[in-house]
């Protein structure tokens, strides 16, 4: 009976060391298969054992409900200049999106009307404007296996467009991927993607604004938004519940800016609210930052954890309402060790153990200590609640 209890012993300890050995050599010679098992495994036991889903009800809420609760429902802009139904380049009718797209000059406008569109835009011209007339969907579609509008072409304009429901076989697909140099967003509505919005490594000048980015993300490695480089505008916005560990805004520019916008977790299972992996200049001003429940990672923001790509280096956050409520740790500013301090003036801040903060601040350890709602209700964008503590 030993015997044999010493050769079982023996079995399970070489058993153990082969699969070890199989696996990394898998995940070194097929990384992408290893990731794609993985994930179906997951989504197998998502769906089979409710107790793994990591999405906090604490609420007594779902996402959706969560959402709906804090934020009207989107809505397209009325444009004062609508055109009657129809895809248009300028003043003259197409019969498709890829009709237009081909007739696409550096310059022109191309105007779609209302409606449900399932066919990809890749412009390639410079300086081209699009823009919804109405409510216009763009769903379940994508091009070069990357994205529902590929913009090649520099300074695109994107304007008053609706887009979900967009996947591709690497796991990045995005509403908009940026190819170009300069890129002006403008009462865009993502949702439901692997990614809303993604750019190469040098995309220029980034302007996004009056827009909302909503249950985005995949993996770790989509997120809501992703710029690569250049410099990030994000003002007036709403970038909430990034799913499946995805950062809200991760952004390598050399400069980004946010400005007035909320960008929150609820109960969703995102990853950072503001990943910036590369060092360089990050300014959040008069926004609501709220990290959620379920959020995977105990950082509200990261700063050059990945690289250190820039000389000149700097963290302002002033005039926010910061609330940190993940069960577990929660950081405000998880930084390389090389880097600067931030410098935070003027925010209110809720934590169960508020952090330790030089300048001027308003720390409480609750909602309630601080006058504001319950969760998963948000305070709205407005920096009136700080100046009047």
């Amino acid at each position: 009976m030993n015997r044999i209890k010493y050769l079982l012993k023996i079995y399970l300890i070489c058993a153990g060391i082969s699969i070890h050995i199989l696996a990394l050599g898998a995940l070194l010679v097929a990384p992408d298969r290893v990731r794609d098992v993985y994930y179906r495994v997951y989504a197998l036991l998502e769906d089979r054992v409710p107790l793994l889903k990591t999405d906090t009800v604490q609420s007594g809420l779902s996402i959706e409900e969560e959402i709906d609760l804090n934020f009207e429902p989107w809505k397209p802009l009325v444009s004062g200049n609508r055109k009657k139904p129809g895809i248009w380049v300028n003043d003259k009718l197409v019969n498709s999106i890829q009709q237009a797209v081909k007739a696409l000059k550096n310059g022109d406008v191309l105007t779609i009307g209302a409606g449900v569109y399932r066919e990809p835009l890749v412009i390639r011209a410079d300086d081209v404007t699009v823009v919804g007339a109405g409510h216009v969907l763009i769903e379940n579609t994508a091009a070069e296996g990357k994205a529902a509008i590929i913009t090649k072409g520099d300074n695109i304009q994107i304007k008053n467009i609706e887009c979900r429901h967009i996947e591709v076989r690497d796991r990045n697909g995005a509403c908009v991927r940026h190819e170009g140099r300069g890129l002006t967003l403008t009462h865009v509505y993502f949702h439901h993607s692997q990614q809303g919005v993604m750019t190469g490594s040098n995309p220029g000048q980034v302007l996004i604004e009056d827009s909302r980015f909503e249950r985005l993300g995949l993996g770790g490695r989509a997120h809501a938004i992703y710029v690569n480089g250049g410099k990030l505008t994000l003002r007036n916005s709403i970038v909430i519940a990034a799913k499946d560990q995805g950062h809200e805004v991760k952004s390598r520019a050399a400069m980004t800016s946010i400005e007035n916008s909320v960008i929150a977790s609820l109960s969703s299972q995102d990853s950072r609210l503001i990943d910036i992996p590369s060092g360089g200049v990050l300014m959040v001003s008069n926004s609501v930052l709220q990290m959620g429940v379920g959020s995977s990672n105990q950082d509200m923001i990261g700063y050059g954890l990945e690289r250190r790509s820039y000389s000149l280096n700097k963290v302002e956050l002033s005039n926010n309402l910061i609330i940190m409520e993940r069960n577990g740790a929660n950081i405000l500013f998880h930084k390389h060790e090389d880097l600067p301090n931030m410098v935070p003036r003027n925010n209110l801040i809720v934590a169960q153990d508020p952090p330790a903060l030089e300048g001027f601040n308003f720390l409480f350890t609750s909602r309630n200590e601080a006058g504001l709602e319950a969760y998963p209700q948000l305070p709205k964008r407005d920096s009136e609640i700080v100046k009047n503590k």
